[in-house]
């Protein structure tokens, strides 16, 4: 098995290690800033050591660029496939009534703001589909965007497709640091 995929694999346990962590420690909570944090710090982690663990072994001034790339990015797609797996998995079985109560907040915040007049008004003005509804056909319709988007599914989709981004733009940005940087200073 190659270098890359064992560090994306050691780090991305190790955030299920700390997300699981967090939900012992905090089951009730709805700030998730930590546990993201922890995610894109863990994935920077595993595409830079990853990378410079595969560097190494195959000597600094070989390869080009683009296996540079390729090989930070067969850290972070791993990375970001087990991680997301595993998030499917917890919103899906684990603590689903974390959605459950994402879905009450925007709910209630929805109600909320339906019945405050001026924004009735400045929603009809800003939603051309809203300008011939009521204000029960306008909380219904508003009601859908939480249900859809607050799901295991959704959230799992959302996160692989966020964590892959993330992991090429830091293959390319850390492949360019490490090839003007390190292979700098060994020459």
């Amino acid at each position: 098995m190659k270098i890359t995929i064992k560090i994306a694999l050691f780090c991305s346990f190790v955030w299920i290690i700390v997300k699981w962590s967090y939900h012992l420690i905090l089951p009730e909570t709805l700030n998730l800033n930590f546990t993201i944090f922890a995610n894109m710090l863990l994935l920077t982690v595993a595409v830079s050591l990853g990378l410079y663990k595969q560097k190494k072994m195959e000597g600094f001034s070989s390869g080009n660029l683009l296996s540079d790339i390729k090989n930070g990015l067969t850290s972070g797609v791993v990375y970001a496939l087990i991680v997301s797996l595993f998030i499917l998995l917890y919103y899906s079985t684990i603590n689903p009534q974390l959605n459950e109560r994402q879905i009450e907040e925007s709910t209630m915040m929805i109600y909320k703001a339906v019945n405050d007049p001026k924004y009735l008004e400045d929603l009809k003005k800003t939603q051309e589909s809203f300008e011939v509804m009521n204000k029960k056909q306008i909380t219904e319709e508003l009601l859908k965007g939480p249900k859809n988007f607050y799901n295991a599914k959704a959230t799992f989709v959302i996160s692989l497709l966020s964590l892959v981004l993330f992991s090429t733009l830091l293959s390319i940005i850390i492949s360019i640091i490490y090839r003007k940087i390190l292979i700098k200073a060994i020459k």
